[in-house]
């Protein structure tokens, strides 16, 4: 059976902690797994006011995060509402950075995880780590609101192991069945807008739908006010991950890769959104430059090819 948890109906266990710098956190837990069980999905929202900062850091498991209110940035990306970042076990980001008004976004696991390594304290212990193929992704939904159903699939969040994302828009007590669950490591539906009906009981969005690989497709029904959702597939485990190569988009420059995250530095391509023109050889690169996704130095990139 999926589990469903809205809002209104976790927001009781809603805890709050004072930050040393004045600012203020909370945590509400979604889905919670019994203690000892490893196998089971972990669902739970991070709010905090501006102050609050969350230092570059890593999981064992691989993880979603989804903005639902305010903004911010994660590394140097901005963070936009609805916003959808996939990040591969054992791949550090970060940090993250709360906006004037705040930021609230939504963690979610297809498993347990032990929790924050934090870098550079964990480095040691994250490059001990074998075959890790570390990755990470942030994309923005487009709904179309135009079709009585529709399905926008994302362009970067997916893989051949069964990663996917899709936006999914229905019109006021439209039907569908989401996406086929059973070739990946399980599915969350995320209800952003209006609100899905479920055995007869309307849940309002916030929403959170957790559908395990061996189940059902979930059929959904909007309420009268229609329903925008999310729905998220977890790439399978028994699959090994493949490592993404960067490639140069001229052989006369070279891609520079962090050791520690993936992200990758193309010569030709430059970027421009950081003051670094197209063309801008890595030794031109300013010493105290820090890698966009994970915060590490220059240090930690590796020339993977060359004009």
């Amino acid at each position: 059976m999926a589990y469903i948890a809205a809002y209104d109906d976790v927001k009781v266990n809603r805890m709050e902690r004072q930050l040393p710098n004045g600012g203020r956190g909370w945590r509400t837990r979604f889905i919670t797994p019994p203690e000892g069980v490893v196998d089971s999905p972990v669902a739970f929202l991070v709010e905090g006011t501006k102050e609050r900062v969350i230092r570059p850091h890593y999981h064992q498991v691989d993880q979603f995060q989804v903005v639902v209110s305010g903004g911010g940035t994660l590394g140097r990306h901005p963070l936009a509402l609805h916003a959808v970042h996939f990040t591969r076990a054992h791949t550090p980001y970060g940090p993250i950075l709360f906006n004037d008004e705040g930021l609230g976004f939504l963690t979610l696991r297809a498993h347990w995880d032990p929790g924050a390594q934090y870098i550079p304290d964990q480095r040691e212990k994250l490059q001990s780590v074998p075959n890790r193929k570390p990755w990470q992704t942030t994309e923005a939904p487009k709904f179309d609101p135009s079709a009585p159903i529709s399905l926008q699939p994302f362009e970067q969040v997916k893989d051949k192991r069964g990663l996917g994302a899709f936006a999914l828009t229905l019109q006021p007590n439209m039907a569908t069945t989401a996406p086929d669950v059973s070739g990946t490591n399980g599915q969350y539906i995320i209800v952003t807008k209006g609100s899905v009906v479920h055995q007869g009981k309307p849940h309002a969005a916030l929403t959170i739908i957790f559908v395990k690989p061996h189940e059902e497709a979930f059929k959904l029904q909007a309420g009268p006010d229609g329903a925008e959702a999310l729905i998220l597939n977890f790439p399978r485990r028994d699959i090994p991950a493949q490592a993404m190569a960067p490639k140069a988009d001229s052989p006369r420059y070279r891609v520079w890769q962090c050791e520690l995250c993936a992200f990758s530095y193309d010569e030709a391509k430059g970027m421009p959104e950081e003051g670094i023109a197209p063309g801008t050889r890595w030794e031109d690169i300013p010493e105290d430059w820090i890698c966009p996704d994970c915060a590490t130095s220059k240090r930690d990139f590796q020339m993977r090819e060359a004009g």
